[in-house]
């Protein structure tokens, strides 16, 4: 686990990306660690298995979510009005660095 962060940066990724609240709340997180963005990366890494925090967001998540009724519309890329796709894509928050 990398421990040589920059804290500022660690700590406004952690903010953007992580509800921290809820993740005390749920017992993710203990209470004493939640202005420990050190910590908190720590246990990130070590439940996903990561070797940096950045880590997080890097790869493309493809999801098949089922509704009960009628899917849902959304606006495409097209701006075309459609239901919602069977699966879902959740693209990569490295895609927009790279």
């Amino acid at each position: 686990m990398k421990t040589d962060y920059d804290k500022n940066i660690l700590k406004k990724f952690i903010e953007d990306n992580f509800d921290i609240k809820t993740l005390v709340k749920i017992g993710f997180l203990k209470k004493e660690i939640k202005k420990d963005y050190i910590k908190i990366a720590d246990r990130i890494c070590t439940f996903f298995g990561y070797d940096e925090i950045y880590e997080y967001g890097k790869n493309e998540i493809r999801a098949h979510l089922s509704y009960a009724g009628d899917r849902p519309l959304h606006i495409d890329e097209n701006g075309e009005l459609k239901e919602e796709p069977l699966v879902t894509v959740i693209k990569s928050t490295w895609d927009d660095l790279l």
